[in-house]
């Protein structure tokens, strides 16, 4: 490792492998640090798939993020023979007043994204594996895609190694420090290096690194994600084509998602619950597998939405990132000069990879973002 860098990336998931991305591109000597392997699964950017969807429930506050990660993600999918990015699009079924519904359609509205407000017919016929109480509706994305997580993450890392980033795997930063000159010292096992400036990207272990101004606000939680099977009649039903990503709502405010199953992804149709079954979790210590209860817990939600899916008895344990009102906290560290930060990305962050990984270099190399990420100033809390 050189022992001086523009910018040090803490932490290679998806956002700081986009970040060291835009850093390299833009032509920043960077050096990219992760404690463990390029594959490992213990935070929260591994596996197979991920949802995008541009009407988003949780307020329109998100869309100039969602709009540049949307040709982001178009981007990087046209650079790659890998597969990134499959336009599914993206249905979201509930009760006329659930918050789903109801917020998915006011942020299309406002922000003018494409949409369609389909009655439980509509619905039916169009998607039949989906199987709808009468008085149920559904917006629906037409470009809401379905993301490859670890082809996603992968190309960034090549194509910022392409472009001149030093990448260092298995080697944990144990603390940062203000340096001389204005730089910060980065310290790990018998290594340092100094930096002008420093993006912090590790996930639950962001508390560690600047605990009086973030450990307070974020919690990691586990949450489980399943496989589930389709019986081989039904299965051209739960493909692309006729099935999109999707999120559903039931009568209790218990919030499912789901995707269908694609020929290069192994398993089933992974289905989860987001706001279900969450439980705080050390990110050193021991996960917890999911259990046969937590699979049927979930499988009694959503059967009478999708009556021809059956659990499998497979599935995963996953980190969500929590902070105390669920969204993003990015910004620059008010504990050390130089230090910048996205975490807490609460369980729906991957999406906006693309877009947070520019805003983390503009403030690493210009000090400010050309997006508003006031919404998302830890200040808030």
């Amino acid at each position: 490792m050189s022992p001086t860098y523009d910018v040090v990336v803490v932490g290679l998931g998806i956002m700081g492998a986009s970040a060291l991305h835009q850093l390299s591109r833009r032509g920043a000597r960077v050096l990219g640090v992760e404690a463990h392997g390029p594959l490992h699964d213990l935070g929260s950017s591994h596996g197979q798939t991920r949802i995008f969807r541009r009407a988003y429930w949780e307020g329109e506050q998100y869309v100039p993020l969602l709009d540049s990660s949307y040709e982001g993600w178009r981007e990087l999918d046209a650079a790659t023979d890998e597969t990134i990015a499959l336009r599914t699009g993206g249905l979201f079924v509930g009760s006329p007043d659930s918050k789903l519904v109801q917020g998915s359609r006011d942020t299309a509205l406002r922000c003018g994204i494409n949409h369609e407000y389909l009655d439980a017919g509509e619905i039916t016929s169009r998607f039949p594996a989906f199987h709808v109480q009468p008085d149920a509706v559904a917006v629906h994305e037409p470009d809401a895609l379905m993301l490859f997580a670890d082809n996603a993450r992968l190309t960034y890392l090549t194509r910022a190694t392409a472009a001149g980033a030093h990448l260092v795997h298995g080697r944990a930063v144990r603390t940062l420090s203000p340096g001389s000159g204005g730089t910060v010292t980065v310290v790990g096992d018998g290594w340092e290096v100094s930096c002008g400036a420093v993006v912090l990207t590790v996930g639950g272990w962001v508390g560690r690194f600047l605990p009086g101004e973030i450990a307070p606000a974020v919690t990691p939680m586990r949450i489980p994600v399943f496989e589930f099977d389709v019986a081989e009649a039904r299965e051209r039903d739960h493909l692309p084509g006729r099935f999109p990503v999707f999120l559903y709502e039931d009568a209790g405010g218990a919030l499912v998602y789901g995707l269908p199953r694609w020929r290069s992804v192994d398993g089933g149709l992974k289905i989860g619950f987001h706001n279900r079954q969450l439980s705080p979790q050390d990110v050193d210590g021991d996960r917890r597998p999911p259990s046969d209860a937590e699979q049927h817990e979930l499988w009694r939600t959503i059967s009478p939405v999708l009556p021809a899916v059956q659990p499998t008895g497979r599935g995963r344990s996953c980190i969500y990132t929590m902070s105390t009102d669920e969204s993003f906290l990015i910004g620059r560290s008010r504990e050390f000069d130089g230090v910048c930060y996205a975490s807490a990305c609460s369980g729906h962050g991957f999406k906006f990879a693309p877009g947070i990984g520019e805003v983390l270099a503009q403030l690493a190399l210009d000090g400010r973002s050309t997006v508003d990420i006031a919404a998302f100033s830890p200040d808030r809390l």
